[in-house]
């Protein structure tokens, strides 16, 4: 009979590891699929992020043309000024 106690025994303890195993493959599997999800938003995050950086380049480059034209121009009136004032 002890033999029979302990092919029972084992036979629980495996029926315990299966339900434990089982838990874990659902949990894991759940993990992955929120990690599925989360690559799928990662990509579109991905490329709006490279559209407002070519956006964002594209204004600095204008920006930086017009005040480049700001200072000269301004530069050019000061020089003009000058000349203005010295022929009074």
């Amino acid at each position: 009979m002890s033999s029979s106690a302990a092919a029972i025994a084992t036979a629980t303890s495996r029926a315990t590891q299966y339900t434990v195993l089982n838990a874990s493959l659902e949990k894991l599997q759940k993990n992955l699929e929120q990690l599925e999800q989360n690559v799928e938003v990662t990509v579109i995050h991905t490329e709006w992020t490279k559209r407002l950086l070519t956006i964002h380049s594209s204004l600095l480059m204008a920006s930086a043309k017009v005040l480049d034209d700001g200072e000269q121009h301004q530069q050019g009136s000061s020089e003009h000024e000058g000349e203005y004032q010295d022929e009074s």
